[in-house]
Order: C-alpha cells, then structure tokens, then sequence
C-alpha cells in the first residue's frame, strides 16, 4: 500500500473510528515484537495510514482495505522474523565478546605488550619474549621477571598479548598448552581457565600445541571461524587484512566451523594430519586441501620454507616479520620462489637470497621495497 497516495480511500457510509482503530493497531505492531521501530515511529505510521483512511470516499474502498492490510501483514511479519531472527542468534562467548571491545593499534609500537585484566600494561623489549604461565595462572614469568596476578575464585580475568610487526613470541598458558605467536598477532585468554572448558581468541598467525585434556576440550576462535581440539598441534592464520583464513593440522584432529556469519549452519569439517582448511568469513566458505605442513609451521622455529610459493605470499610475511614494507612491481608477482630462507639473518641478507635465486631485483623507495625485473 502506498500511504503516500490520496487516491485509496472508504465509502463515505463506513464506520469512521480512526481514533480506536488507530490505538488498537498500535498494540497489535507493539506486541509484534518489532524492535526496530520505537513507539513514536509506529505511532507516526498509523497516523499516515489513519490520514488516508479519512480521505474523500472512492468507489473502490475494498482495494484500500486490502492493501492496508497487506502493509500491517508486511509489518507484522518484519517484526516476527526480527524476534526470531534474535532468537536464533547465539549469544557470543564473553572472551569473543571481551576482544570484540578491545581498541588498540598495531602500528604504533616496536615493543611486545601484555594487558592483564586489572589494565596494567606490560612492556616486553625482547623482540623474542618468551611468557609462561604459573600456579594455576596468578604466576607470570615473562623472559627472567616474574609478575603475580591476583585471581577472583569464580571470576575469569582476560589477559592480552600483542605482538606488533617485526616481533614474535611464544606463550605458555597455565593448562601447559603452548603457542608460538606470528608477527602481528593478537592473542586474547584468560589468566586460568575454567573447569568445563578451554577457550583463546585469536587475530593473526599462531602455532598451537595443545596440553590434552579430555574434560575441558580447547576452541580456538579467529576471524568468524571456531577451531575445537582436545590435544593436538596445529597453525592458524587469521589476519584481519586477509582474504581468508587458514588452519593447517600438524597432528591429532580439530574440528572446524563457523561461529558466526553466513558459514554458521554450515556443516563442520573435520580435519586429518596435513590437512588444510581455508576459511572465507564474508561467504563462509570452507574448502579442504592437503598440504606440505612443514611449510606453514617452520616460521616458530626461525625459519621459512618455500616451494613454488608465489613471491606475492613470501614478501607478504617478511613485511610482517621485518616490519618493513616490500612489494613488487606488476610484472614481478607471478615469480614464485624454493628454498629456505634463515629468519635469524637480517633483512637485506634475506632479501639478496630472494634475488639472487630469481629473475629480480630490489630497491628501496622512501620506506618501501620494491622488487622489479633485472
């Protein structure tokens, strides 16, 4: 129905209560459940409705009647499939939702930080921290210092690492589950887990070898996916700025699925040792390849292995470990390169090994490197 349109009308014998219709309708949207619109927008609709009620009769009354009653079905059914729109979504873990709040910005520091749950914030110089967790989480030694945490019984505290580019670090939690964590990342976990599960938030690149414990299973949850585990080894990659996301399983199994999204009433995937799983979170799409894993794993260990890797994804990680920007120029892109490359050494002796075994050349231009054709 068109409310906009003088033309729909009733006949001029018809009953004229447009004031107790008018309050009648209001209830019936009201208690619709449409939340969408506030009580003085429906309050206004119906006035609009109520004015054309009132407007000069036409012979056709039965067609205004009809498609005022089509416009109140249309807005009766918005606000039933608004209900149980809302009631199907399921409510995000408090550790999502606890990371989902968080401001920070990854480009301002060189240093590692740690956020305890008290805000105090911790600055970590070593380019290569090393953090573990003791004493049932209310213990940190991070490097040679050791930090105590104070713990509410019944209450969980969210503690945050951030690794900027040009760092790493590796973490071990408080269950012994130990992670390695990529340049760029962000890991959100609290300071002691709970006795019914184990749950992380992830943003970037880590490497997980979970401590097995068959009474609290452990969900890794990265950019709209859920990766669920008892015990096992296993890389993910879920940086903001990617297409896609990537778990490769070095051994036991997980399970993925999507949290939230258009992958959410999709079917979980199971995953096999040297299985890959790429993850688009604005589709959810999921697809299933096997892989060399040692290729995706190596970079915890200080290295990178490469075979036929396009040049595109290998200068994507070393500007992300090196926290230095390197691109290639168009006709560049589509080398690919095989070997591996020492993380240990310096930049420039990494990148005279890219050149050396390739068809290019760099060059720095203003802050950034550039690789081009010889």
């Amino acid at each position: 129905m068109d409310i906009n349109n003088p033309s729909y009308g009733m006949e001029e014998d018809a009953p004229n209560d447009a004031g107790g219709d008018k309050e009648k309708m209001i209830s019936i949207v009201r208690a619709s459940g449409n939340e969408q619109l506030s009580v003085a927008e429906k309050t206004l609709l119906w006035e609009r409705i109520a004015a054309d009620i009132t407007q000069p009769p036409v012979k056709i009354w039965w067609q205004s009647w009809w498609k005022m009653a089509a416009a109140i079905t249309l807005l009766l059914s918005a606000g039933l499939g608004w209900w149980q729109w809302q009631r199907t979504q399921e409510p995000l873990p408090a550790l999502v939702a606890f990371a989902n709040d968080q401001s920070y910005t990854r480009g301002d520091t060189t240093v590692t930080r740690m956020i305890l749950g008290n805000q105090q914030l911790l600055n970590i110089r070593n380019s290569h921290a090393a953090i573990a967790y003791q004493a049932k989480g209310t213990q940190v030694r991070i490097d040679s210092q050791e930090i105590k945490q104070e713990l509410e019984a019944g209450r969980q505290v969210f503690n945050t690492l951030l690794v900027p580019y040009g760092n790493v670090a590796s973490l071990q939690l408080e269950d012994g589950t130990r992670v390695w964590l990529n340049a760029g990342s962000r890991l959100v976990y609290p300071a002691g887990f709970g006795q019914q599960r184990r749950e992380v938030f992830l943003e970037g690149e880590a490497y997980f070898e979970v401590a097995t414990d068959a009474h609290r299973p452990f969900s890794v949850y990265a950019n709209d996916m859920k990766v669920a585990v008892l015990g096992t080894a296993f890389n993910i990659s879920a940086y903001r700025e990617d297409a896609s996301s990537q778990v490769v399983l070095a051994s036991g199994s997980v399970q993925l699925e999507a949290f939230r999204g258009p992958g959410k009433k999709s079917t979980p995937v199971q995953l096999s040792p040297g299985n890959r799983a790429l993850f688009t979170g604005h589709n959810g799409n999921m697809t299933v390849d096997n892989v060399d894993v040692t290729g995706f794993i190596s970079w915890k260990d200080g290295l990178m292995v490469a075979e036929h890797t396009s040049l595109y994804e290998i200068l994507k990680k070393l500007s992300r470990y090196y926290n230095q920007p390197i691109t290639t120029d168009t006709r560049s892109g589509n080398e690919t390169f095989s070997g591996n490359l020492d993380l240990q050494k310096t930049l420039n002796d990494v990148l005279d090994i890219i050149a050396a075994t390739t068809s290019l050349k760099y060059e720095k231009q203003g802050n950034t490197i550039i690789f081009k054709t010889k």
